[in-house]
């Protein structure tokens, strides 16, 4: 408990000496402002990289290669079977899990290549894994004896290779933490002591140490916390690291986190919102979110995944669009090879998703939501605007073969102005008339050249003095 009761005692003195400071409890971390260059951002890349790329095998009834061990140790839990069978055929049934860190080399990791591809990509921050559930940390964390990527496999400190690289870059840079471990003898003792637990040796031992070397060493902006659901926020002490981390820490000012910080938290306790997975409400929830998604079904790579699992480019880009329409941020995962690879088809979308907001990034970025989100049953057009320029913008999924797009929302003056953005920073100005009834809009839609047709299927309109 040495570690935690120093932290105690720093973070009272503080609470005693400094005006600015957030006390260890739920209503005082709440009430810290979100930090606007995250809102501003609307889009980021999360990365699952770890032990698991190593065998790099899911299948559909648990698309999770992330979880293979989970899946090794509980197949009634997860897939009945199936990873235990192809672990099995493929390396033997007496081969450990721990036998696949010295194969987890990234001997091909480039990590000026990924921010490249990232910053392409349009993204304007990044969230790495500095430890999934398996317990396995991409720096070497002095709480992981052995267990950890400069002591086997890469004999590298991933983390701050690429923290590096990712703030060179001058993308906005996050750590993915998990609070528990599965298979951890500290915290499975812990959870032997009762529900809720009557001893916190892991907390102290590990857990605490853990987050506070990542934040020390690495400034990151970004903690994005995950495992969380088997114990409440006062078995993790979560408010006690988190009024640290915005009273005391060097990044207090620009740090930001999510919900994910106990059993009782999520939409409710910690920073924006991250209530599951894939979360996309389709609605305005009054509080900042974020929609964490994934181009195939699986976090970490799984070279199990049929090219049609693989979602379009345009299909992404409509995630992302009904996503920021709702005030929320768009979090695209990617999972790289055991090698350091960012797998091809992941990098082509990532690639045709910076092309599209090449051209249409005034829609997304430093935007808001708009008193309107959707306006079709279908929701084929979204909203946007722009509280700064006074621009609103619609973001149609569709081209009408009848050559008029319908405008439900918005109202118009009759000196309103409507353009479509177009590549190479050429936008059309376009004719419209008002709906018979005084609401709404009709477009005259444009003849297009090939070299004026924006990207991707998605078009967005530029409207002023329209409400």
């Amino acid at each position: 408990m040495r570690n935690l009761q120093i932290l105690l005692f720093f973070v009272t003195i503080f609470v005693i000496c400094n005006s600015q400071t957030y006390q260890p409890n739920w209503p005082s971390v709440n009430s810290r402002p979100l930090p606007s260059w995250y809102d501003q951002s609307k889009f980021g890349i999360f990365i699952h990289w770890g032990v698991y790329s190593v065998p790099a095998f899911a299948t559909s009834v648990f698309p999770s290669a992330e979880w293979y061990w989970y899946s090794l140790t509980y197949p009634k839990d997860t897939d009945g079977g199936a990873t235990q069978a192809y672990h099995n055929k493929t390396f033997g049934p007496d081969f450990t899990y721990q036998q696949f860190a010295p194969m987890f080399k990234a001997d091909l990791f480039d990590p000026q290549q990924w921010a490249a591809i990232f910053k392409a990509s349009g993204a304007k921050y990044v969230v790495f894994t500095s430890k999934h559930h398996e317990g396995f940390t991409n720096w070497k964390s002095e709480q992981s004896w052995s267990w950890n990527s400069v002591d086997v496999g890469p004999h590298r400190d991933l983390v701050g290779d690429l923290t590096a690289a990712v703030k060179y870059a001058g993308l906005h840079m996050g750590l993915y933490h998990s609070l528990f471990e599965w298979f951890n003898p500290t915290y499975l003792q812990d959870k032997s002591t009762g529900n809720p637990p009557t001893q916190k040796e892991y907390v102290s031992e590990v857990l605490f140490p853990q987050l506070v070397d990542i934040v020390n060493k690495y400034e990151p902006d970004l903690i994005w916390s995950d495992g969380d659901w088997e114990q409440t926020s006062a078995y993790w002490d979560s408010t006690l690291f988190l009024s640290w981390l915005y009273t005391n820490s060097s990044v207090k000012n620009t740090v930001v986190t999510n919900d994910r910080w106990g059993s009782d938290c999520r939409s409710k306790n910690g920073g924006y919102w991250t209530p599951y997975d894939r979360f996309n409400p389709g609605k305005l929830i009054g509080h900042k979110w974020e929609n964490c998604y994934t181009i195939g079904t699986s976090w970490g790579y799984n070279e199990n995944e049929p090219l049609q699992e693989y979602q379009s480019t345009t299909a992404l880009l409509q995630a992302m669009v009904s996503t920021v329409s709702c005030g929320g941020n768009f979090l695209l995962d990617v999972g790289p090879t055991a090698d350091g690879v960012i797998p091809i088809v992941m990098q082509e979308r990532l690639i045709e998703i910076g092309e599209w907001l090449g051209v249409n990034g005034e829609a997304i970025y430093d935007s808001t939501f708009w008193r309107a989100q959707n306006d079709t049953a279908d929701e084929l057009i979204w909203y946007t605007t722009n509280t700064q320029t006074g621009y609103v913008y619609a973001i149609s999924f569709v081209w009408p073969d009848s050559g008029v797009l319908e405008l439900k929302a918005p109202v118009a003056s009759t000196s309103a102005t409507i353009e479509l953005i177009g590549p190479n920073n050429n936008s059309i100005l376009v004719s419209w008339n008002m709906n018979s009834n005084g609401q709404g809009i009709n477009i005259k839609l444009p003849t297009l050249t090939p070299g004026q047709t924006p990207p991707f299927g998605i078009y967005t309109f530029r409207m002023m003095g329209v409400k």
